[in-house]
């Protein structure tokens, strides 16, 4: 105990950190945690961490402005991991949304609790897919390695030279990379859709008399749920090494955020 009355202000850089990855990263910033659960979480975690940290922590100036300005780079540093991460996790509800009208559920919205925002409803199975299976490979816990990695890796001055936005893992490339993924999701259910309106389309000039309206959005919605059931387990497949995927690239973009300094 004496050790963290000792070095009380470096503890709170830690904590500064912790919680700017706790108020954006995927999961610990759902609204679903109340703010309490989120402080304590924040605080318990912290002071796991900050021992072990403690040689890598930024040494404490006397002016408290200084100091002051140094914890709101601490919590940047936090925030950029976090939103890293969250951007990544987009990917699934941005794939929903490539096939959810074709398939005749565009109307169709629903609450998601954790973001506080209507999605399309097939964005909102796959992105609650990828959570079972983010919790299914401790995500969360590989969130707070993520952190623990940082502090060998990434400093205050990491963030202003430029690596965060041109490295192929930056922020710009996440956001590039999250279409092509969303995409490759998206496809098998996107084109047999477009198998289906083709069909349909031919049957209407074949039988005219037939009300292909009332009958193709049965069609469409059931040949869409089918698909989705057949590639389930490649779905998860492919969240699981995405994911790995992600928090790896994670790491190599600290790395290069250590080498540009």
């Amino acid at each position: 105990m004496e050790f963290f009355v000792l070095y009380f202000q470096k503890f709170m850089l830690v904590f500064a950190r912790m919680m700017g990855l706790m108020l954006t990263s995927t999961f610990y910033e759902s609204d679903s945690i109340i703010n309490q659960v989120k402080l304590g979480l924040t605080f318990f975690v912290t002071a796991v961490m900050f021992p072990v940290v403690f040689d890598n922590i930024p040494e404490v100036p006397q002016d408290i402005v200084q100091y002051g300005l140094i914890a709101i780079g601490e919590g940047l540093i936090g925030a950029t991991i976090g939103i890293c991460i969250t951007i990544s996790f987009s990917v699934y509800q941005l794939a929903g949304q490539y096939f959810t009208v074709q398939m005749g559920l565009g109307a169709s919205e629903v609450f998601d609790p954790m973001s506080q925002i209507s999605l399309p409803l097939m964005g909102q199975y796959l992105y609650l897919v990828a959570i079972m299976v983010f919790l299914a490979i401790k995500g969360p816990l590989i969130i707070i390695y993520e952190l623990y990695y940082s502090y060998g890796l990434v400093t205050i001055e990491s963030l202003t030279n430029g690596v965060i936005i041109n490295s192929p893992y930056g922020i710009v490339g996440i956001f590039s990379s999250m279409f092509l993924v969303a995409l490759r999701i998206s496809l098998p259910i996107v084109a047999s859709l477009l198998l289906v309106s083709i069909s349909m389309g031919l049957l209407a000039k074949a039988a005219p008399q037939m009300n292909l309206l009332m009958i193709g959005f049965p069609i469409s919605i059931g040949v869409s749920f089918a698909i989705i059931i057949l590639l389930l387990p490649l779905f998860v497949e492919f969240v699981d090494n995405y994911m790995n995927e992600t928090f790896n690239s994670l790491y190599l973009l600290m790395k290069e955020m250590k080498v540009g300094t």
